[in-house]
C-alpha cells in the first residue's frame, strides 16, 4: 500500500466511496459539484489537515477503519435515548424555568426551529430551508468557514463547496468539522445570523451590557458527517448552551459538572485519542457499566428540529 506522508493522497471520489446519505444528490448544484475533479479538493482538505494535525500522517486519518467498523456502528445505533422532551409551545417559560433551568437538569425542546428562516433539512432535490446542504452550497459555497486551529491557535479555513465534497465522501475515523463562532460578523455570511433566533425561553442574556465586541463567543455554525463531533468538554466560563438541530443525528452524553475530569477523560493513549468517536468506542462502555450512578452518562439523541438544553459535559457524534 502506498504511503502519503504529506497527508494529501486522494480523496475518495464518488465513484470508489459511498456518498453520505444525507447529501441531495438530485440537486443540479451538488451533481455538479461531486462531478468536478477530485484533485484540487484533495489539495485544500490536505492542507486543512496538516496545519491542524500536522504530525498526523495520511494513513492515521483512517488508521481505526471506524468508517466500515460495523461491531461500531451496531455499538452507537444501541446507545438508548433518555433525553426528556417537552414542546416549547406547551411549557411556559416560567414552567421551563421551576422543572428545568434551576434544577439544572438537561431537556430536549422541541417546535422551536418551525419558524425559522434556517428551516427544513430539504429533500434529495435540495429543497429546503435557508440552512439546508443544497441552500447552504449554493448561497456560501464560495465562503470561507472554520474547521480548526494550527499549532498557534491561528484559525484554519476552507471554502464551503470543498468542505462539502469532503463531508458526502470522507471515510476518515474522526473527520473534520465545521466549528464557526465569526459566521454572524463577516459580510458574506452574516445572513446566516438571521436565520435563526433564540427561543423565549433563553430571554435573559447577561453577555449582552458586555457589547459585542467585548462579550465572549456565544454562537456557532456547525456542519459535520456521521463520527464528527468534539470531545467531551465543559462549555466556556462554565456557562450553559441550547443547541439546534437541522438535519441529521446528534449523539450526547451528560455527566454532571461534579464528575473527576480523570473519570470523563481517561488517558487519550490508552483510549484512542482525544476524538469523540475513540470516546464512544472506548471510554462510554466503562461509564455506562460504572458502580457510581454519576458516572453513567444521560444519552440522548437529538434529531433535525429539536433543540438542547444542558448543564453537563457532552459529545455529540452521530451524523451530521
Amino acid at each position: 500500500t502506498p504511503t502519503c506522508p504529506r497527508g494529501d493522497c486522494a480523496m475518495p471520489t464518488p465513484s470508489d466511496a459511498t456518498v453520505d446519505p444525507s447529501v441531495p444528490t438530485e440537486d443540479p448544484a451538488w451533481r455538479e459539484l461531486l462531478a468536478e475533479p477530485a484533485e484540487r479538493f484533495e489539495r485544500r482538505i490536505g492542507k486543512a489537515k496538516r496545519l491542524i494535525y500536522p504530525r498526523r500522517t495520511a494513513e492515521d486519518w483512517r488508521k481505526a477503519s471506524f468508517a466500515s467498523d460495523t461491531a461500531l456502528a451496531a455499538q452507537l445505533e444501541a446507545i438508548p435515548d433518555n433525553g426528556p422532551r417537552i414542546d416549547t409551545r406547551e411549557v411556559s417559560r416560567e414552567e421551563f424555568v421551576r422543572d428545568w433551568e434551576q434544577p439544572r437538569r438537561p431537556v430536549v425542546i422541541r417546535g422551536a426551529t418551525e419558524s425559522w428562516a434556517a428551516g427544513a433539512a430539504g429533500d434529495r432535490q435540495g429543497r429546503g430551508g435557508a440552512w439546508s446542504l443544497g441552500e447552504l452550497l449554493r448561497q456560501y459555497g464560495g465562503e470561507r468557514f472554520k474547521v480548526g486551529e494550527d499549532d498557534d491557535s491561528y484559525a484554519v479555513w476552507l471554502k464551503l463547496k470543498y468542505y462539502l465534497r469532503y463531508l458526502a465522501t470522507s471515510r476518515d475515523d474522526s473527520p473534520l468539522y465545521v466549528f464557526d463562532s465569526s459566521f454572524a460578523e463577516r459580510s458574506g455570511t452574516s445572513r446566516l445570523g438571521r436565520d435563526y433566533a433564540p427561543p423565549h425561553y433563553f430571554a435573559d442574556d447577561l453577555f449582552r451590557y458586555a457589547g459585542e465586541r467585548r462579550r465572549p463567543p456565544y454562537r456557532w455554525f456547525v456542519l459535520g458527517p456521521a463520527r464528527s463531533g468534539s470531545y467531551v468538554h465543559i462549555d466556556p466560563l462554565g456557562t450553559s448552551a441550547w443547541n439546534a438541530l437541522l438535519q441529521g443525528r446528534k449523539l450526547w452524553a451528560l455527566l454532571p459538572p461534579h464528575v473527576p475530569k480523570e473519570v470523563v477523560q481517561p488517558t487519550p493513549k490508552l483510549h484512542g485519542g482525544r476524538e469523540a468517536v475513540a470516546w464512544w468506542a472506548n471510554v462510554y462502555p466503562k461509564l455506562a457499566a460504572a458502580t457510581d450512578p454519576d458516572h453513567r452518562p444521560l444519552t440522548l439523541v437529538q434529531t433535525a428540529g429539536e433543540r438542547g438544553s444542558r448543564e453537563a459535559a457532552e459529545m455529540q457524534p452521530r451524523g451530521s
